[in-house]
């Protein structure tokens, strides 16, 4: 009826760049290394809260393939035909705020612990010993190179991810990552 619409504007809380180097730097200890992996499609990972909201689908995804047969038919019917908007889309003001609060939810179920207020995005899973750090739909966890396939193999369970890959050669968060060896003064060799 051409109102307005309202949005909670939850906002969110992204990781800092604070938080990603520290993953980096755990993961350059001993016996340590550091993996990346994309969710995919994140926002649509996750419900759509509060408000409802109705979109106009094109009319390239009003075919029998896409939303159904009888479906296709009632929208045929009309000139501009409205669904109940269920996930979380990109371009929403609240998708990233729902993403966020999703994959929150999830990390923490499967054993990640919030480093604290200070760090947003950045957890620690006490009994693997690993490291995360969540950027919208880049992740990014480092910790004992023995921990890091169940981890990911945890944050699997409930969320859409790529395959993990090793950071080195990578960027995150626009930073290229390589790994390296530097010989101290004392003599010692230090990863950096």
């Amino acid at each position: 009826n051409w109102e307005l619409a309202y949005f909670q504007d939850n906002g969110n809380n992204p990781a800092t760049m604070e938080g990603s180097k520290n993953v980096d730097w755990y993961g350059l200890l001993e016996g340590h290394d550091i993996e990346v992996a994309d969710a995919e499609q994140a926002y649509v990972q996750a419900d759509l809260k509060g408000v409802p909201s109705w979109v106009c689908l094109p009319p390239e995804a009003r075919t029998a393939e896409i939303v159904g047969k009888e479906m296709a038919k009632e929208m045929a019917k009309y000139k501009w035909p409205v669904v109940q908007l269920k996930k979380a889309l990109y371009g929403h003001p609240d998708s990233g705020t729902f993403w966020e609060q999703h994959c929150d939810e999830h990390t923490r179920k499967v054993g990640f612990k919030p480093v604290g207020a200070e760090w947003p995005s950045c957890y620690y899973h006490e009994r693997l010993k690993l490291f995360l750090v969540i950027y919208v739909d880049d992740f990014k966890l480092s910790g004992p190179k023995e921990s890091l396939k169940k981890g990911w193999e945890l944050l699997k369970q409930g969320l859409l991810l790529e395959a993990p890959k090793p950071i080195h050669g990578e960027s995150y968060l626009g930073c290229r990552n390589r790994r390296s060896t530097r010989t101290l003064p004392a003599g010692g060799l230090a990863t950096v």
